[in-house]
């Protein structure tokens, strides 16, 4: 991950392997994934061992920026730390996989069932050490 901050600290991510920040624009981050090279299944967040064929032999792959959104809810009454409302969901992506995520950039008018969505890394938070922890989040995507 990019590490870039000014002397308050650090930027890290919310755990580490789940996405990517490539350094160099015009790359945009992205989620790690692992396919299996024995049947092809692809798992996210990442998986040493198949849940299809038991095969251990894994490729970590980029998966796609880009999903449909599967279904979400808008939470009310939040998780410690969060701020409510927001909401969370499911993104269907390309590969095969759907991945549980908070959504950003959303109103009541922009969400919906099966709307494209895209992957952006935004703020999650700060660590104990001042460090801003940043995770990744969908967002609908814009005409």
């Amino acid at each position: 991950m990019k590490e870039e901050r000014d002397s308050a600290g650090r930027t890290v991510p919310i755990r580490e392997g789940l996405f990517a920040v490539p350094g160099e624009k015009p790359e945009r981050p992205y989620l790690l994934g692992s396919r299996c090279r024995r049947c092809g299944s692809v798992y996210f967040p990442r998986r040493a061992v198949c849940a299809n064929c038991l095969g251990e032999t894994m490729e970590e792959i980029p998966l796609s920026r880009r999903g449909r959104l599967y279904t979400y809810t808008i939470v009310r009454y939040p998780a410690p730390g969060l701020r409510a409302p927001y909401a969370v969901g499911y993104v269907d992506l390309p590969e095969g996989v759907r991945v549980f995520s908070v959504l950003t950039g959303w109103d009541d008018e922009n969400l919906g069932l099966g709307i494209d969505m895209e992957l952006v890394v935004e703020r999650f938070g700060e660590d104990a050490e001042g460090n801003e922890v940043q995770t990744y989040k969908f967002r609908p995507l814009q005409g």
